[in-house]
């Protein structure tokens, strides 16, 4: 991991704009990008307490994990989720009633759209979940999960929706004020930061809880601990291996999944 990642005094948004200097400078920013800076300076100063307690209380919040558990991930919320390979997702929830596509959209607009979920598909009218492959293994495993989530959520609360809801890089503000799409995320991040690590890493060491006020922001060495995290456990880094781009599309997600994760300790005690 590059000194930026490490600096004591880091924030997402300082590292964001990192990113962004250092992309002007070589002429491969795209106006779609500068966009996901401001996106991620949105989520850093959002409080995802309240927004939280809006969408899904408690019980609403328990009875997904519950269903989760009992049809897909039993382990979820007590180990972080493991990466495989797409097919092998494929293969693992062969049996839940949902086709998969696996496609490799590339380019800018392509890489905007990590996955989408499709209620009713095809002659068969079963679930579609699509999940695009060009991205890093972590982000895949992501989309896997965060459509797998509105395939449960929608049988879950019965959901009208029929239409495609699209998985994309600039949507997790939008998640916030959607309880079907928050409660898809909440799915992920309980899988990415189970009970342990989550208190662990977006906890203080020396307070067992945070505060409510502490939800906003979180401080300098949470955040460096949060990239620690994703380095080593799903090897996602944000190096010199990824282009700019990419960097700046998964940092925004790191941002979303941690902080609402925290806002599942510092209201629900979850």
């Amino acid at each position: 991991m590059n000194g930026a990642t490490r600096d004591s005094s880091l924030t997402f948004d300082r590292l964001a704009a990192d990113i962004v200097t250092a992309s002007e400078a070589s002429h491969r920013l795209s106006a779609a990008s500068r966009n996901v800076h401001a996106e991620i300076q949105l989520l850093e100063e959002r409080d995802y307490g309240p927004t939280l307690r809006r969408s899904l209380g408690r019980s609403e919040v328990r009875e997904i994990i519950a269903e989760a558990r009992s049809a897909v991930w039993p382990r979820l919320n007590d180990e972080s989720v493991r990466l495989v390979s797409p097919k092998e997702f494929t293969r693992l929830w062969s049996g839940l009633g949902v086709q998969f596509l696996l496609a490799k959209f590339s380019g800018a607009e392509g890489l905007a759209l990590l996955g989408f979920y499709i209620r009713k598909m095809g002659r068969s009218r079963l679930p579609l979940i699509c999940v695009n492959t060009a991205h890093h293994p972590a982000a895949v495993g992501a989309a896997f999960s965060h459509e797998m989530g509105h395939h449960l959520i929608g049988m879950l609360f019965d959901s009208p929706k029929e239409h495609a809801q699209f998985l994309t890089y600039t949507a997790y503000g939008e998640h916030l004020d959607d309880p079907e799409e928050l409660a898809a995320d909440i799915l992920v991040s309980l899988g990415v930061f189970p009970e342990e690590i989550a208190r662990k890493i977006l906890v203080q060491p020396e307070k067992r809880r945070p505060s409510k006020s502490e939800a906003e922001e979180l401080g300098s060495s949470v955040r460096a601990r949060v990239l620690k995290y994703f380095e080593s456990r799903y090897g996602l880094s944000f190096g010199e291996q990824l282009s700019s781009s990419k960097k700046l599309q998964y940092l925004a997600g790191v941002i979303h999944f941690a902080k609402l994760r925290r806002a599942l300790l510092t209201e629900y005690d979850i």
